[in-house]
């Protein structure tokens, strides 16, 4: 049983901007676009190096340079909002492995109860 996977994707008509990250579900084809290679915290403006398969960043100071407003510090409430998003997005993954097993082993109780039927006699 294969498994869900985390995807970053990047923009190839921004110089390989990093977009968003997702989640593969099984069965879902890796778009052209997407790396398996997580993008590390802390870098400024990521990007994509598809050559090397790392991301990279510019510094903190041409980052400093770019965004000459201060940068927005998230609220307490938003602090809680992203944690629960990251939360339901967990519980969202786990609840589909779950009902997979789930499937599987009905699928093996019900060959189990099939194989007893033939080997009794069918009764």
């Amino acid at each position: 049983m294969a498994e869900s996977q985390w995807v970053y994707l990047f923009d190839r008509q921004n110089g390989n901007a990093l977009m968003y990250a997702t989640v593969l579900e099984d069965g879902q084809k890796m778009p052209d676009n997407g790396t398996t290679v997580v993008c590390p915290n802390g870098l400024y403006d990521p990007y994509f190096d598809e050559q090397a398969q790392t991301w990279k960043s510019i510094t903190k100071e041409e980052w400093e340079a770019k965004h000459t407003q201060k940068p927005v510090v998230p609220s307490q409430a938003d602090k809680v909002m992203n944690d629960l998003g990251l939360q339901m997005a967990q519980l969202t993954a786990e609840n589909k492995q779950l009902k997979q097993s789930i499937n599987q082993l009905g699928l093996q109780l019900a060959q189990l109860t099939m194989k007893d039927k033939k080997e009794n006699g069918g009764n």
